[in-house]
């Protein structure tokens, strides 16, 4: 069940009551083996979309759940998630531009509101009409602006982690700076990666969970600089704020109390300015829960939406085109 928010504008979702766990169960999930078991049960497409080439999987039964990703990672970070979360739901996952070297993507063309533009293409794509979403850190920004532009279609989010707006820190600029400078190379090869990653975000990882360290350094390093960087660079100029008193949707939010890369001030920008959002501060959980209480994650998620039902937008009211273009 979920647990009661810190804040004051919060609420247990579902009559649960008391905090997350601070630490994984005894014997945490074989992380590797979640992994195969994903690629093995999932179904991969592709929709030559009209900026890039888009990969996704799409994995469960049950109303649609689309996992906006964040800003530097693979689809294998989710995997151990998606599992859980596909017990409940039809959930989908995809490539950004730039993920993959043979997508076309032309990045200094592709602007933020495409990115949301393109994440209804590929509704459109899979014949799905309203969904649920779920929108980790960078994810929670193209869902933000998902939720003002078509609400018929997505009445309801999940957001960890979210920010309407970032000022960078020094190793944010300085990944920007490396993007640019080293746009033929994927995270791994630039320097100091490994040591910046370590003194972000290895205090995330207790001892019972090395291997998932070793596997998010690894996925992590995946990511080409250049995806990276035009992210980064979208992320510098954006500012959602305004947006926020007009989105409709219910919102759940979920914060940890240790997350270093996205701290508290951005929650509680969000709480105040979503007219129907509450939010969930989580005790000893940082900006990576997908890795560190996937279980709990996908329960809180869970828990939040299927509360909630989705229902066909009639005829005539949904927005045509919202994949093609703005």
């Amino acid at each position: 069940m979920l647990p009661k928010s810190l804040h004051e504008r919060s609420a247990p979702i579902a009559g649960g009551s008391g905090p997350p766990p601070e630490a994984p169960a005894a014997v945490p999930a074989d992380f590797g083996a979640e992994v195969a078991a994903y690629d093995r049960a999932a179904t991969v497409g592709v929709w030559e979309g009209p900026r890039y080439r888009m990969t996704y999987r799409v994995l469960g039964q049950g109303p649609p759940l689309v996992l906006v990703p964040g800003i530097a990672a693979t689809y294998r970070v989710f995997a151990l998630l998606l599992n859980r979360l596909a017990e409940h739901f039809q959930t989908v996952i995809y490539s950004y531009p730039g993920d993959y070297p043979d997508d076309g993507a032309r990045l200094d063309r592709i602007t933020h509101s495409y990115l949301v533009a393109d994440l209804f293409g590929l509704l459109d794509h899979l014949g799905l009409g309203p969904v649920f979403l779920f929108g980790p850190s960078f994810g929670s920004t193209i869902t933000l602006r998902a939720l003002d532009r078509a609400p018929e279609r997505c009445p309801a989010a999940v957001l960890q982690g979210g920010f309407a707006r970032r000022r960078f820190r020094l190793g944010e600029r300085l990944a920007l700076l490396f993007g640019r400078r080293f746009a033929g190379r994927t995270l791994s090869r630039v320097p100091l990666h490994d040591a910046v990653l370590v003194r972000r975000q290895r205090i995330e990882f207790p001892a019972a969970l090395a291997d998932r360290w070793d596997h998010f350094v690894r996925e992590n390093g995946l990511t080409p600089m250049a995806a990276l960087a035009h992210r980064l660079d979208l992320v510098s100029q954006l500012d959602l704020r305004p947006l926020l008193p007009a989105i409709r949707a219910e919102v759940l939010l979920l914060q940890g109390d240790q997350d270093r890369l996205v701290p508290r001030p951005h929650y509680d920008e969000l709480l105040a300015g979503l007219p129907h959002a509450r939010g969930m501060i989580l005790p000893g959980i940082g900006h990576l829960p997908h890795y560190t209480h996937p279980e709990e994650l996908a329960r809180w998620i869970a828990d939040f939406l299927l509360l909630r039902t989705l229902s066909t937008p009639a005829e005539g009211k949904k927005k045509p085109g919202l994949g093609a273009g703005l």
